[in-house]
């Protein structure tokens, strides 16, 4: 892979040459990229070449450091200000979905494989503070694989050169031990007179991702972006693709990607806080992701609303929020009780028997106690109602306050959550684990 790296929360500007037709000398324009995880990817331009392009789907560029790259998005420079002086000038501030370092990329070209990393991904595979412990292999750490698409995570480590200094970085309370270790160094230096030592300085996981049918840019970005999403629910945090290198097939070449996330500073705050793999709700170590990651592709399209609410999630709740997510999940709740085959009269209490904890059913019925409401199928059914519906009395609102909102949004979530971690074949004793990691202080 190559070596330099552009992370999808740091800021960057690029400045250069942009074109509609790689082939093609005409209607060249200078313009500035720039990107940032809040404001995603922006194309500041001023066009004065009548045959520059007024729209497209992708145009390419020469940076200023001499690299070729392509941006991909609907370009309509029309759409900014038109300045109608001597000269006609079009100017402004256009987004696009993704920029391509390191090549020109048309649509049709397809990518063998790419390299990627999303935030937290070393801790959810292994305890960053122990990898000290881990050994580099070439070889794949773990792989993973379907009838679609083979998943590999591999090592990637970076050394210093420590030369003939290698015994003055080790020492040893037993003297006897540490000097035989010295003498072992000098004897080894004298008989390999050549060889170098280095000292790790960094060792790094990546996820290497390809499918058996070949696809474009476009297509494995869309397949990265839904894979950090499971691990966004995984982790309960929100999770992005934070690394992304493709490999163009036929070119042997390796580009660099910025994907467009356009995120609230709350998530990006939240996505960048530090993580403990022994705390997180749970890990690649406690699950068969061979199993997981292919049924979360089968059942993608009905829990993308699920899958969106933990990547974008803020950490802020205000009582409007509070409000949507107990209409939503509560919503939610009577589609599981269908999939169940759950009777109408069940259909919120259903799925909680089903799949909530002893603990995480407590709790929930302890909200309720406030309102002297003890049946949870009819106090959830009210609550949802007096909010879902204009003009009904507001008997049971009225005695809540907005802590109570949000627990009890909160906790139908993890209902909701733990019907979607049984879809994707993970245990029932799992699914608790996730609810009691996760449940209420």
């Amino acid at each position: 892979m190559a070596q330099e790296v552009f992370n999808c929360f740091e800021s960057y500007e690029f400045f250069g040459e942009f074109f509609e037709s790689e082939n093609s000398n005409a209607g060249r324009f200078a313009a500035k990229i720039k990107y940032s995880p809040q404001n995603g990817l922006q194309l500041e331009y001023s066009i004065s070449d009548s045959e520059a392009p007024s729209s497209c789907e992708r145009l390419f560029g020469i940076l200023s450091n001499g690299k070729k790259c392509t941006l991909v998005g609907s370009f309509d420079f029309d759409s900014g200000t038109h300045h109608m002086g001597s000269v006609h000038v079009k100017s402004g501030l256009h987004g696009f979905f993704y920029l391509i370092i390191g090549d020109f990329v048309t649509e049709e070209q397809l990518v063998k494989n790419t390299h990627f990393t999303f935030n937290g991904m070393q801790e959810f595979i292994h305890p960053q503070g122990w990898l000290t412990q881990l050994k580099y292999q070439d070889s794949p750490i773990a792989e993973v694989s379907s009838d679609d698409w083979d998943i590999e995570v591999t090592n990637v480590a970076t050394y210093s050169m420590v030369g003939d200094r290698l015994k003055n970085l080790i020492d040893s309370r037993d003297k006897d031990a540490k000097e035989k270790l010295d003498h072992a160094i000098d004897s080894i230096q004298e008989t390999h007179p050549k060889a170098y030592f280095n000292l790790r300085k960094s060792l790094k996981y990546y996820i290497r991702y390809a499918t058996k049918e070949l696809e474009g840019a476009g297509d494995i970005i869309n397949q990265i972006t839904k894979i950090a999403s499971l691990f966004s629910i995984l982790m309960s945090c929100p999770v992005f693709p934070e690394e992304i290198k493709l490999t163009l097939n036929n070119k042997d070449k390796v580009v660099s990607v910025l994907n467009s996330m356009v995120l609230e500073s709350r998530t990006v705050k939240l996505a960048q806080k530090e993580v403990n793999h022994n705390f997180l709700p749970l890990n690649w170590k406690q699950l068969d992701m061979s199993t997981v990651l292919s049924n979360w592709f089968k059942v993608y399209d009905d829990f993308r609303v699920l899958s969106v609410a933990h990547q974008y999630e803020t950490g802020y709740r205000t009582l409007h929020y509070a409000h949507s997510d107990i209409i939503l999940y509560s919503t939610q709740l009577e589609a599981i009780n269908l999939d169940l085959g759950g009777p109408s009269a069940t259909k919120y209490v259903g799925p909680i028997e089903t799949y909530a904890s002893p603990e995480l059913a407590f709790q929930l019925r302890k909200v309720f106690e406030k309102v002297n409401e003890c049946d949870l199928g009819k106090a959830i059914s009210t609550i949802r109602n007096e909010l879902a519906h204009v003009g009904r009395p507001k008997v049971m609102m009225n005695k809540l306050s907005i802590d109570d909102y949000v627990d009890i949004g909160h906790m139908l979530r993890l209902v909701v959550i733990s019907h979607l971690l049984e879809k994707l074949g993970i245990d029932r004793e799992r699914i608790h684990q996730y609810q009691r990691r996760l449940s209420l202080e």
